[in-house]
């Protein structure tokens, strides 16, 4: 350890001015190492404290001593900077490091992957009705089994924000002749009903319809209901395209004015002509942020 005058006197001689030199040169190398403050300390003056073994800066006002850091481990320890315990580390409620803790960042990574419980990913294709992964909800709104038979089967009603997609499993009529399954939309600002648009190519009433419809965009203003029937399975649209694939048939129907809006949709057979006497329905929807 060194310390040293840094005060020059003028009655040196030169021997005695070359060995204060030494010495300052001494305190410098050093870091005016000592088990004491150096006698005569200065703004921005290192100071290793060889008995708390810390290292130590003069402050701006030159009465007192800031700790930048120990060396008592071995090795240095930066002071004023948060370090984990091994517990600590391991905590997943932990907030050391401030308001996020190791539970939200868990939180922020389940709900990445779709963990059970976390809010549902609404930029994906999910249940109308689902909140939370796992809750339960299958966006199930027409079930045979359940309602009965029915002619007109009317969807939820649809949100600003949204875009929407109805699935069909299974569904069928009763009676004799073929017919297609079709969908007409329900306009906000007429509270009428549009044309309708098959869905299906005409089947029996032994030929039960498998697949999905998607309603793009039903909550932005338009003159037009555009469907796209996404996936079906035989009976199809076209002929030409294989079952159980996406098919993407797409169709449009004039809603009369460039600003209406659709509030649900409507399932029947061609024309109303037949019930649904089997089968369920489904309705999924995605987030979009031109309607909200």
């Amino acid at each position: 350890m060194t310390q040293a005058t840094y005060l020059l006197d003028t009655g040196h001689t030169k021997a005695q001015a070359f060995a204060m030199l030494q010495g300052v040169l001494s305190a410098i190398q050093s870091g005016n190492a000592g088990a004491t403050p150096p006698a005569e300390a200065a703004a921005g003056m290192v100071w290793v404290d060889t008995d708390a073994r810390t290292l130590k800066m003069r402050n701006i006002a030159n009465n007192g001593w800031i700790t930048l850091g120990s060396f008592a481990s071995g090795s240095f320890v930066p002071a004023g900077v948060n370090r984990l315990t091994e517990a600590q580390a391991t905590d997943p409620t932990g907030t050391e490091f401030g308001a996020t803790s190791g539970a939200q960042i868990a939180a922020a990574v389940d709900a990445r992957m779709g963990a059970v419980g976390t809010p549902v990913n609404e930029a994906a294709w999910h249940p109308y009705d689902m909140v939370r992964v796992g809750d339960g909800a299958d966006g199930l709104f027409w079930d045979r089994s359940v309602d009965g038979d029915g002619q007109y089967i009317m969807t939820p009603d649809f949100e600003d924000g949204y875009e929407y997609m109805v699935r069909v499993e299974g569904v069928s009529f009763g009676g004799s002749g073929t017919y297609g399954l079709v969908i007409k939309g329900w306009i906000d600002q007429t509270n009428s009903v549009t044309e309708q648009m098959p869905i299906s190519a005409a089947t029996s009433s032994r030929g039960a319809i498998f697949g999905s419809v998607r309603i793009v965009s039903p909550r932005v203003p338009g003159p037009f209901m555009n469907i796209v029937v996404e996936q079906a399975v035989s009976p199809l649209l076209n002929s030409n395209v294989s079952p159980d694939c996406p098919c993407g048939y797409g169709a449009s129907m004039t809603l009369g004015a460039v600003d209406r809006t659709l509030f649900k949709a409507e399932l029947s057979w061609t024309g109303g002509r037949r019930w649904f006497n089997a089968g369920k329905m489904y309705l999924l929807r995605r987030r979009e942020y031109v309607s909200g």
